[in-house]
């Protein structure tokens, strides 16, 4: 069923995502992607300038819905990046890409989300060239962009951003140290899509499951966006039937009526590993 074949979907960005959206969304869908150039900058900004005003999933859906109001588009989609540490492993960084699709033909929404350990994401208060140019090195520089200002501003807002060559970053830390109280630089990875490759990967991957999400539908409703909305853990232990925490089910539902169906989990397994299980290996 080619529900967005040939349908034009308005992508919401600044930052020139439709690199990595318009692939996936071509070929799984049909679909056309048309880029709209708003300054979502407004919105919130990487490196601080402009405070995000709630969280990530609230400003994707706004990010979407006003470039859909813009034109006064039927379909719409807006991508959202956070980054910090890992849930469940503090000491590892992760890249959590948001990407939201409005569909006001069938009154639907629906996002999807990537975590991703795969990012350069990383910020420090440098004293001399040397350590630049290490920081540098270990940022993926120059393919990834880096953004440089002072550590402690004598006045006004120095901000270097989108650096990409190095004589450019070595001039950038000089002026910062030079307009700094204490004579550092803080520098930080540009985390911005089009200056940052392993990002732009990440949301390239988000693209292919959103899509390929939209592709299925419903089997009460017909409705597209049908797939896996939650788990049932309580998987019995192999050794003593025990309910563990692995997965028992995976639950598919709709994302326009309330039908649900429970499914055999991708991993296979009808029985948990002891090792898995509370009882017997405590």
């Amino acid at each position: 069923m080619e529900l967005y074949k040939d349908v034009e979907i308005v992508l919401t960005t600044k930052h020139e995502k439709a690199k990595a959206i318009e692939p996936a969304f071509s070929e799984i869908l049909g679909a056309r992607i048309r880029s709209l150039d708003l300054d979502t900058d407004t919105l919130g900004t990487f490196a601080g300038e402009v405070e995000r005003k709630g969280n990530a999933l609230e400003c994707v859906k706004q990010k979407c819905a006003w470039g859909m109001e813009q034109v006064r588009a039927d379909y719409g989609l807006a991508s959202e990046g956070s980054f910090g540490p890992h849930p469940a492993i503090p000491f590892v960084r992760v890249d959590t890409e948001l990407l939201y699709f409005i569909d006001r033909q069938r009154d639907i929404g629906l996002h999807l989300t990537e975590i991703s350990t795969d990012t350069n994401y990383q910020m420090k208060t440098i004293a001399s060239i040397e350590e630049l140019q290490k920081f540098a090195r270990d940022a993926r520089f120059p393919s990834h962009a880096l953004v440089l200002r002072p550590n402690s501003a004598i006045r006004g807002t120095l901000l270097f951003k989108g650096i990409q060559q190095l004589d450019e970053l070595i001039d950038a830390f000089k002026d910062c140290v030079r307009q700094s109280a204490d004579r550092l630089a803080w520098v930080e990875t540009d985390m911005r899509a089009h200056l940052n490759p392993s990002r732009m990967q990440a949301i390239a991957r988000l693209a292919r499951k959103l899509a390929t999400r939209l592709s299925n539908v419903c089997p009460e409703c017909h409705a597209p966006g049908w797939g896996m909305v939650d788990v049932e853990v309580g998987l019995e232990c192999s050794w003593c039937a025990s309910k563990t925490e692995n997965v028992k089910f995976e639950i598919y539902g709709c994302t326009k009526c309330a039908y649900q169906e429970k499914c055999l989990p991708a991993h296979g397994l009808k029985k948990a590993d002891p090792a898995y299980c509370s009882r017997c290996n405590p």
